[in-house]
């Protein structure tokens, strides 16, 4: 008798390597991916992301300048830690979540400085090539961003998450050059903040319908981890993610999915506090 299969669905890096350098004057004393978001440290909407999708583990691959803080912040995503917290405090429980069920570790970040050496490093970790990753700076409270890419391609498919154009916003995105229509689409190449000048020429040359801004979510396959790998021997200066993802598109198919789902960049400056903001859509490497 032939038993339906099971889809196991893949793990999620939670690449938050950074060291914050675009917030400034607040990040050496606090990771960016904790600052709230709707009341929440934004590193706790990413795990929940995580588990929405049914994922039932993640790692967080964290900068080795913040490992002090890393004890108490394994104990706060810990599976039943708001429920211990509510008892600690006399209040009533609340109900189990979704992030109950994943198992969250926290590895410090080794080799060289680069949002791709996080991929990496997750990726030895949990020693599988098939994975998630979403960007710990890149928060959507909804926690509905990574399953939007989940379900639109199949699983094997590698994928990367993207927002309509906003020449507004090319200048601090990479903005992806896709062919196809509707809202999946085929990446043909990828321009990482382009100057005003580019961003011209590229609406005259591409057409807005065939650009798109990079989002902080992807889906790596095997394949396209061994490309990265290798293309992180390969350079010489520090391995830029978006960089290398363009080179793979060049030879193979990566999709485009387009998501109009709003993320806070926890990466900005800002002189209130984070609750305060409602971003439009940013999107940046933890460790510009």
């Amino acid at each position: 008798m032939n038993r339906p299969s099971i889809s196991v669905v893949p793990p999620v890096v939670i690449a938050a390597g950074g060291l914050g350098t675009r917030v400034g004057s607040w990040s050496p004393y606090l990771p960016k991916e904790l600052r709230p978001v709707c009341g929440r440290p934004g590193l706790a909407h990413i795990v929940d992301e995580a588990a929405a999708i049914g994922s039932d583990r993640a790692v967080v691959v964290h900068h080795p300048y913040y490992t002090p803080l890393i004890d108490w912040t394994r104990q706060v995503l810990a599976p039943g830690a708001l429920a211990r917290y509510q008892s600690l405090t006399n209040q009533l429980p609340a109900q189990p979540r979704a992030a109950d069920h994943l198992q969250v570790d926290f590895i410090a970040q080794h080799g060289r400085y680069a949002d791709v050496t996080s991929v990496l490093n997750g990726s030895e970790h949990l020693r599988t090539g098939e994975f998630y990753v979403v960007f710990a700076d890149n928060v959507d409270p909804t926690h509905t961003a990574l399953s939007a890419l989940v379900t639109a391609t199949p699983q094997a498919i590698p994928a990367v998450l993207a927002a309509p154009f906003d020449a507004g916003a090319a200048s601090s995105h990479g903005v992806i050059v896709c062919t196809g229509e509707g809202p999946v689409q085929r990446m043909v190449g990828l321009v990482e903040k382009p100057d005003r000048d580019e961003t011209i020429r590229l609406e005259a040359e591409c057409g807005i319908a065939n650009l798109r801004l990079l989002q902080g979510r992807m889906r790596v396959t095997p394949r396209l981890l061994h490309y990265l790998v290798t293309a992180a021997q390969g350079m010489a200066s520090e391995p830029k993610l978006s960089l290398a993802l363009a080179s793979y598109a060049r030879s193979h198919y990566l999709a485009v999915v387009t998501s109009t789902q709003p993320l806070t960049d926890l990466g900005l400056p800002h002189s209130g506090t984070a609750d305060e903001l409602t971003y439009p859509i940013r999107s940046e490497s933890p460790h510009s």
